[in-house]
């Protein structure tokens, strides 16, 4: 190829290339800004989305026996890129299912595949098995269930993680004792204090699918470090959606994160479960700024294509929450 060939190709290449926009740190034309298009950045800063969401696509964390889907496996350290790319969001929720690798030299390469697609892992939820218990009587169990959690946090440390969930455990009505899982959480809070990772209690699963005991448990935990995210579709199960919103609210004075959960979708993508618009203006209401992270789990009805059900709650939620605010400088004396 000549010279004259080669500027000639080349002007015609970067004359269709998209033009990256400094206001909206978006290329024109691709397809992020159509997934996030006028939507000002203080407001989609407040977005996020979870691993979760695609589950099918992990080796790790797909059905048994499904195959592969279309479009390849995803990693921890493929998704970030992907979720930049497909969506526009640059808060990524990570699930420990997921991980390949457990060591914190994996860790620090998730963390690292977050800063290369200019995005951030926001929390890391974890899912242990019956054995960790935070609310097991037996105390040398409850000891091995604390020792294991902390081994997590310090991977969402190397992951860049400022927040981790965990569970309560699980048992019979007559064995909870509030006192007893509260003290298990508020060693965790004390130890990430010092790693920097915030530890949550979410209305969950075990005990902590009762939202009132997950109050009792943050409100005896005391601790600037401990704090409770809202999960739209967990609590309650049934009823209108104004009781699902009087239930919720119980959480919001304790609430550092919003796990922002749909659940079953019909066949073009749209959530038939339940409106999230008034549990958003709910949560705004109470003065939350945090981020909204964007989860899908369902059993029965999952949206076809995860991606195209996002950019559809991108738009509902930008649509009803406020910008994130800079802190305000301090006055000079």
């Amino acid at each position: 190829m000549n010279r004259r060939t080669f500027l000639q190709q080349s002007g015609r290449a970067l004359a269709a290339a998209p033009v990256y926009s400094l206001a909206s740190g978006l290329f024109a034309g691709s397809v992020v800004e159509a997934a996030v298009q006028n939507i000002p950045p203080g407001v989609l800063s407040r977005i996020g989305i979870t691993t979760v969401c695609f589950r099918e696509r992990f080796a790790k964390s797909r059905s048994r026996g499904a195959a592969p889907p279309a479009g390849g496996d995803l990693t921890l350290l493929t998704a970030p890129k992907f979720i930049a790319d497909n969506l526009g969001l640059h808060n990524v929720e990570i699930w420990n299912y997921q991980f390949d690798d457990t060591s914190l030299d994996y860790c620090k390469k998730i963390k690292a595949a977050a800063d290369a697609a200019g995005s951030k892992i926001t929390d890391l939820q974890l899912d242990l098995g019956p054995d960790d218990n935070l609310s097991d009587p037996d105390a040398t169990k409850r000891a091995a269930s604390i020792k294991t959690i902390k081994e997590w946090m310090d991977r969402a440390a190397a992951c860049g993680s400022p927040r981790m969930r965990a569970n309560t455990g699980a048992g019979s009505e007559s064995a909870w004792d509030p006192k007893r899982t509260a003290d298990g959480f508020r060693e965790l809070a004390e130890y990430g204090q010092k790693i920097g990772v915030m530890i949550l209690i979410e209305n969950h699963i075990g005990y902590s699918a009762d939202i009132d005991k997950v109050v009792q448990v943050v409100k005896l935990v005391n601790h600037p470090n401990c704090g409770v995210i809202c999960d739209w579709g967990n609590t309650p199960a049934n009823g209108t959606l104004n009781d699902k919103i009087a239930a919720l609210s119980k959480l919001f004075p304790y609430l550092k994160f919003v796990s922002a959960k749909e659940l079953d979708f019909d066949a073009q993508n749209k959530h038939t479960s339940y409106d999230i618009t008034p549990i958003i203006k709910a949560t705004e209401a109470s003065g939350y700024k945090g981020i909204y992270s964007i989860e899908f789990y369902s059993e029965k009805a999952p949206p076809p294509d995860p991606v195209a059900a996002a950019k559809a709650m991108i738009k509902v939620l930008a649509a009803n929450i406020a910008p994130a605010t800079a802190a305000m400088p301090a006055k000079k004396k």
